[in-house]
């Protein structure tokens, strides 16, 4: 009665027009008050302590990072390199938006900030190029997806956080998946290019390649840094320089780490960033993390109330009395999350969810990073479908396009999406691989 009490409230809260955040807040303040496995005091205490850990704090500085390096000129030398290496093939430009929405996740942690921050240069570019507007825009909205698998991600840093799992270990577990979302959609790009009719450019001379190369060296530092320090060096002993190996810093420290860089890039290297700009960017980032982090301390709380009437527990129970296997669980779950991803975005996909499928899939012996994944990929897929498919509404907002029409363009894109979550759910090695040789 307690778990009906809380669905429905939740359910009128949304209907009447509040915040996802107001809902899942209020539905278990509400449904606590009339069933009392939260002692009112406790409330206020515990939205406080949702956000008081150290791990959420790399969320805002990976926000930071992804505007300074927009402003600061290092997605323009990203996309520079990108045209260098693909921009000679047919389909050269679509490639390169594929490409460079690679580069720009392997920082950034987040999907729309990808998209804004390529869409923006490079759409007028592939209509310029003679790329129809659903081609263009199709390509951004869901190559831009691409930016919550490659490392660092913002959903996996939730997911860790909320289910204890590793995040290095998560970030490890997003690399091959995300090497091959991104071959997939380089292989849609060049076919559908094919109907685009473009012209093919003349390959990149070894001295523009270089030049690229260099000019984008700095862009590129990023990433390579913000791995080495989260995994560490082997251990060494060079000319009596004795290093033991391990972990330079933690994620949420290589997040603030990656934002001074990209503002020391921006200030000092390209010279296109100014202290006016910095403020701005700072300001523009505040709204967004507290949009997040709202949401995340009434999700806590509302998966606080979940645990406390024991239905996680029961739903692993239920799983195990059912006798269901391990591949028709995940199917299962892969049904359920799509069609959350028709309402709900990410971040609280992330939230609501983890905390209850994560122990069912404990109980069938399904790995937690692997399951991290497979809960990723859904919600890639759900970024570019509506209602609330967020990236939808930031190609929009670029192109001018009606998002539904959006929707339509990303189509012949979203095959690379599904290919992708099959292979990352049937074949857990895809993401077990490389956190496994880190053990």
């Amino acid at each position: 009665m307690a778990f009906a009490t809380l669905i429905i409230v939740f359910f009128v809260i949304i209907a009447v027009g509040g915040p996802i955040a107001v809902a899942l807040g209020g539905s278990a303040i509400i449904a606590s008050m009339i069933f009392a496995p939260i002692p009112d005091g406790i409330v206020g205490q515990k939205i406080f302590s949702n956000l008081n850990h150290f791990t959420l704090m790399a969320i805002p500085f990976f926000f930071l990072a992804a505007g300074l390096m927009e402003k600061g000129g290092l997605v323009q030398r990203l996309i520079s390199l990108a045209q260098a290496l693909v921009g000679h093939l047919r389909a050269g430009l679509g490639m390169t938006t594929v490409l460079t929405c690679i580069f720009f996740a392997a920082i950034s942690g987040s999907s729309p900030a990808t998209v804004a921050a390529v869409g923006n240069i490079l759409y007028p570019s592939l209509l310029k190029e003679g790329y129809s507007s659903k081609y263009a825009v199709g390509a951004l909205a869901t190559s831009g997806s691409i930016g919550i698998l490659i490392p660092p991600s913002i959903p996996l840093i939730l997911y860790g956080f909320v289910t204890e799992t590793s995040i290095p270990a998560l970030f490890l577990a997003g690399v091959i998946p995300g090497i091959i979302y991104g071959m997939l959609l380089l292989f849609t790009a060049r076919f559908l290019a094919g109907r685009e009719g473009i012209a093919v450019k003349a390959r990149a001379t070894s001295g523009e390649l270089s030049r690229a190369f260099r000019s984008s060296l700095p862009a590129l530092a990023l990433p390579v840094f913000i791995v080495f320090g989260i995994y560490g060096f082997p251990e060494f002993d060079l000319m009596g320089i004795y290093y033991d190996g391990g972990a330079i810093f933690t994620p949420t420290e290589a997040a603030a780490i990656a934002a001074v860089l990209a503002m020391l890039i921006g200030l000092f290297i390209y010279r296109e960033l100014s202290v006016r700009d910095i403020l701005r960017i700072t300001a523009d980032t505040g709204p967004r993390v507290g949009m997040i982090f709202w949401i995340t301390a009434n999700a806590l709380l509302f998966g606080f109330f979940l645990t406390k009437i024991g239905l996680p527990a029961a739903m692993a129970q239920a799983v195990l009395d059912m006798n269901l296997s391990p591949i028709v669980f995940l199917l299962c779950v892969n049904l359920l999350l799509v069609v959350v991803g028709f309402f709900l975005e990410g971040v609280p996909t992330i939230l609501i969810f983890a905390p209850l499928l994560v122990p069912a899939a404990e109980s069938l012996g399904i790995d937690p990073v692997h399951f991290a994944i497979i809960m990723v990929v859904n919600i890639e897929l759900g970024l570019i479908t509506p209602p609330v498919g967020i990236n939808l509404f930031v190609a929009s907002s670029i192109s001018g396009i009606p998002p539904l029409q959006v929707f339509r363009a990303t189509l012949p894109w979203m095959g690379a999406t599904i290919i992708t979550l099959l292979l990352v759910t049937y074949i857990p090695t895809l993401s077990l691989f490389l956190p496994g040789l880190s053990q």
